[in-house]
């Protein structure tokens, strides 16, 4: 049925007549300019390129190393090749049939081509990337002719929110049998992910158990946390007890109100250790010595400490949590590049103080950071914004002109939000200029070479968006070089003990007032809450809490009333850290498991005995 193909390619109207996925892909090959009569050479890596792309995916090359030859063994048949692919759709693995992958290496379907629909046309890998959906090309379904005696079949490999990570490819020769192999191929794509979800788990076993070892020899001494603003974030029983207070009198006090009184500075300098951590989350340890030394001194030194002779740097993300860590991992890696950044989050989640930390950590930290939401101007606005525009270029502009946010972000950052809103004439401009790294003014002829990095935001889902034609797709692969994706509010709840006092000591310190407490009980109906505006709530929660404040602590009265009338009190908890987090532990293994001993036990390395026992002295409910 190649006719079909062969009236498309002849302008005739075929839509009727072909899957409409297939269809769609053909379309878009059109608007891509592929030539659908030669095998395109571009795009293939160099072997030093292939090299360092498989470093970047080891763990999709782990995790897809026992399902490769088991799905080869499985298809009964040698006249195969099982390929993995990347997001980009780089082949990055291959085994198979060595006649079979002889002729397949002559379209370039092999380790190091990129088979994305817009360099290879309609073709199994790169539509089922371009659709995130298990897709059978066959034959004359390929755009492009010389791949005709291909049959392929693909499934996308994805992450825990859906999102495509790689692909899974089985290609043969057409006029093979298409359901059973496609279903085959999902199977194998299933595999992989529940590999990487294992290895996931494998990650936060490790982090669990090392957190344990952590807690057990801190709980055998007196420890505190300061924050870069000098207020202690959180004490131990143990360092209580040594300053001679209850942990609540300390926490959220400044530590020079603490260590300047007469209990504080008269300590043994090596009785209390103190804890700090840059904004890379990385832990800056000394002895309380610096502190007591000091100890007639203000004590704000603390947050500008360096470390291993960078310059100092100021904590702009706040909390420990593990999802919060993760994310400055990646802040502190991404930093170091020059690398387009896309970040993905809900409103409120932080994506500036993400990209302000990248901006801060980078060597870019002297020249600018500047930002722009894309949201909060009309069209006719916004490209005067980015580009500038020079004298007399439009009714209204001003006597000599006005430089763009690129023009004072040269040598700098520029922070580009709600990156989803910006206008399609505006993403052309915009690509343009990410292309040829120079701008030019409205009105103007001149051009000014540029040297910034973009980083771009959005709440909104660009994949959508682009299979809706509301944003370029062209853009949008050169934004997502390294993308992040923030955590809600509600899934590092953890982090509240961490904000709360944070936001009470910028917001006295706006107000002009003294510092405040906080009653412990407030926490029981702040941890039960799900935070729908994330942070950015929470922030407006405490700075009206301070607003309404009688005395010097904050109280369950001063919350906002929407608070007390829909937030049920939670049981404040009184197990140790220990405990807390081997039922955190047990919980996810059971939960990876849907409630399953004898599997739970596996991934927990422990007998199922051990893990009964441990159900029921932890009272753990599942």
């Amino acid at each position: 049925m190649d006719n079909h193909w062969k009236r498309f390619i002849n302008g005739e109207s075929v839509e009727t007549d072909v899957t409409p996925s297939i269809y769609r892909s053909w379309q878009r090959s059109l608007e891509y300019h592929v030539d659908h009569t030669l095998i395109s050479n571009q795009d293939i890596l160099s072997m030093p390129r292939l090299t360092e792309r498989r470093e970047a995916q080891d763990a999709l090359i782990r995790a897809g190393e026992p399902v490769l030859p088991y799905i080869f063994d499985l298809l009964g048949s040698k006249n195969y090749t099982i390929l993995l692919g990347d997001t980009d759709g780089y082949i990055i693995e291959a085994i198979g049939d060595a006649p079979f992958m002889s002729k397949a290496q002559k379209v370039n379907l092999s380790p190091g081509a990129s088979w994305r629909e817009e360099t290879r046309g309609t073709n199994a890998i790169g539509t089922a990337l371009r659709d995130n959906a298990p897709i059978s090309v066959s034959g004359w379904e390929h755009f492009v002719r010389d791949n005709h005696f291909l049959a392929c079949w693909a499934a996308p490999i994805q992450n825990t929110q859906g999102n495509p990570i790689g692909v899974l490819d089985i290609s043969g020769e057409a006029g093979r049998d298409r359901e059973k192999i496609l279903n085959i191929a999902m199977m194998g794509a299933s595999m992989i992910q529940k590999n990487l979800q294992l290895f996931e788990l494998e990650n936060q076993l490790k982090f669990y158990r090392e957190g344990a070892k952590l807690a057990s020899s801190l709980l055998k001494q007196g420890f505190l946390t300061i924050d870069h603003n000098g207020i202690i974030t959180n004490i131990n029983s143990f360092g209580a007890a040594l300053l001679g207070r209850r942990q609540e009198d300390i926490i959220g006090r400044l530590a020079g109100e603490i260590f300047n009184s007469p209990k504080g500075w008269m300590l043994s300098k090596h009785s209390l250790n103190l804890r700090l951590k840059d904004s890379a989350g990385k832990e800056i340890s000394s002895h309380l010595e610096r502190v007591v030394d000091n100890a007639g001194k203000p004590l704000g030194a603390v947050g500008t400490l360096q470390y291993n002779n960078r310059p100092p740097v100021q904590t702009l993300w706040v909390g420990n949590s593990q999802p919060s860590q993760r994310i400055l991992g990646k802040v502190s890696k991404v930093a170091a590049n020059n690398s387009s950044v896309l970040i993905y989050g809900e409103s409120g989640t932080g994506k500036e103080i993400i990209a302000k930390s990248i901006h801060q950590l980078s060597p870019r930290r002297e020249g600018p950071f500047v930002a722009l939401n894309c949201a909060s101007l009309s069209p006719a606005l916004i490209e005067s914004e980015l580009f500038g525009y020079v004298e007399g270029a439009f009714t209204g502009a001003r006597r000599g002109g006005k430089p763009g946010k690129f023009e004072l972000a040269d040598q700098g950052t520029i922070f580009l939000d709600e990156i989803g809103d910006m206008p399609l004439n505006v993403q052309a401009a915009l690509l343009r200029v990410l292309q040829e790294k120079e701008v030019s003014r409205i009105g103007d002829t001149k051009t000014k070479k540029i040297n910034v990095r973009v980083i771009a935001a959005t709440h909104k889902n660009l994949n959508t968006l682009v299979e809706t034609q509301q944003f370029r797709l062209d853009l949008y692969y050169r934004l997502k070089v390294v993308t992040l994706e923030l955590p809600p509010l509600r899934e590092r709840s953890e982090d509240i003990r961490d904000l709360v006092p944070h936001f009470i000591s910028k917001t006295c310190e706006s107000f002009g007032v003294p510092l405040l407490g906080i009653d412990e009980e407030v926490y029981s109906y702040l941890l039960a809450y799900t935070w729908p505006g994330n942070v950015r709530e929470l922030e407006n929660c405490i700075e009206s809490m301070v607003a309404l404040a009688d005395g010097s602590i904050l109280t369950v009265e001063n919350l906002p009333d929407e608070f007390k009338q829909t937030v049920s009190k939670a049981e404040p908890t009184s197990e140790p850290l220990l405990d807390q987090q081997t039922k955190q532990t047990i919980l996810y293994a059971l939960t990876q498991t849907r409630g399953k001993i004898a599997p739970a036990a596996k991934i927990l390395g422990i007998g199922r005995n051990t893990l009964y026992r441990k159900i029921k002295e932890l009272n753990i409910k599942f």
